[in-house]
């Protein structure tokens, strides 16, 4: 009798190439991605370096199934790829399996394959984040461009539900009245850190609560967005001039309002610029100044752009302090994740954003 092997393993992994992309796939060189030496940023996907047919390839197998998209997305995702691409966008396409199709379900589990890029993530620097806003602008105006038909095909493959609580008042206010209180009564470093982001939220709740308009990725200006533009998914050279040699994971397409894309690269050349201030000042200004001349952006956007994002990334936030202090799930990423998407640095780049459109 043949016992199959357990999902994301190394013999899963070889059947799987073998059976959809074809026996040579199946005898390649095989081993755990790593960029830079380390493990990419992921909780919900394993990640394979493949040396196939014609050179290293990455293969990702999405096991956590709740995360994977229905239906027709990896068509549509290929269709976007492809599309960007024409337009100069530095994309990684898939690499088809044997019968054509850019993706395939093997015990239920979506894998896929597309070429290796050898970039590195952003290490700092003035350089890297002007390619970072280089390389945001330009997706934005490929996205932008895309036909109706697309999008509205799109809208109908909806993101997965992936937080307890997707409404970011009510986080919030969870966070506000029983979270924050309950992480300050801890003393290990886990409370310490879940309690250093939700003191942030609190700080960034005024901003929010006093826009006109609640910010809501889900109004406002839809379009097809990448939605996940942070810092690891730029790679960019290791030699020479700086620029992003691919933007990677477009797993979150979907349709929301447009700006998010563009509050993602603000906050991402910010991130890139580490601890030079007057860097990120001069980075922001080119951005705002390039996003205008571009048609990407109009006078009194760059107000929208932080609450944007802060809106949409405060239910996760919360999510993750809901698995260190309540379901007890300790992660390594999520202090990862917190840094990434820290209410603190989003409420110094709207400040950032806000003094250079008034300058």
């Amino acid at each position: 009798m043949t016992v199959a092997a357990p999902a994301g393993t190394v013999e899963w992994v070889r059947h799987v190439l073998a059976t959809h992309w074809g026996d040579a796939w199946g005898a390649a060189g095989l081993s755990p991605l790593t960029v830079g030496g380390a493990a990419p940023l992921t909780h919900t996907a394993g990640l394979w370096r493949v040396a196939g047919p014609g050179g290293d390839h990455v293969l990702k197998v999405q096991l956590n199934t709740e995360a994977a998209r229905p239906g027709n997305f990896p068509a549509l995702k290929a269709r976007i790829l492809a599309h960007c691409s024409r337009r100069g966008v530095p994309v990684l396409p898939v690499v088809p399996a044997a019968d054509g199709r850019p993706a395939v379900r093997h015990d239920g589990i979506l894998v896929e394959v597309s070429p290796h890029c050898p970039g590195a993530r952003a290490s700092g620097g003035r350089e890297q984040a002007d390619a970072i806003v280089s390389a945001g602008l330009a997706l934005r105006a490929a996205l932008d461009t895309l036909p109706a038909e697309v999008t509205g095909k799109l809208a109908t493959v909806h993101l997965p539900l992936m937080v307890e609580e997707e409404r970011w008042p009510a986080a919030l206010q969870d966070a506000e009245r029983r979270l924050l209180p309950r992480a300050e009564r801890g003393a290990d470093g886990w409370h310490r850190a879940a309690a250093r982001v939700l003191r942030e939220l609190a700080a960034s709740a005024p901003l929010l609560r006093s826009l006109s308009r609640p910010p809501s990725a889900a109004a406002g200006r839809p379009s097809v967005v990448h939605g996940d533009l942070h810092v690891h998914h730029f790679l960019l050279s290791g030699r020479g001039a700086a620029r992003v040699l691919a933007v990677l994971d477009f797993d979150n397409l979907h349709v929301a309002d447009r700006l998010l894309d563009l509050a993602w690269t603000a906050d991402t050349a910010v991130l890139a610029c580490g601890a030079d201030t007057a860097a990120a000042r001069d980075v922001l200004a080119r951005f705002l100044r390039t996003g205008r001349s571009r048609g990407l952006l109009k006078p009194g956007d760059e107000v929208l752009l932080m609450p944007l994002l802060m809106a949409h990334s405060l239910p996760v936030i919360v999510d993750i302090a809901k698995d260190i202090l309540d379901r007890g799930v300790l992660t390594p990423q999520w202090l990862a994740y917190f840094e990434l998407l820290s209410p603190a640095r989003r409420l110094c780049v709207h400040r950032l954003l806000s003094a250079a459109a008034a300058g």
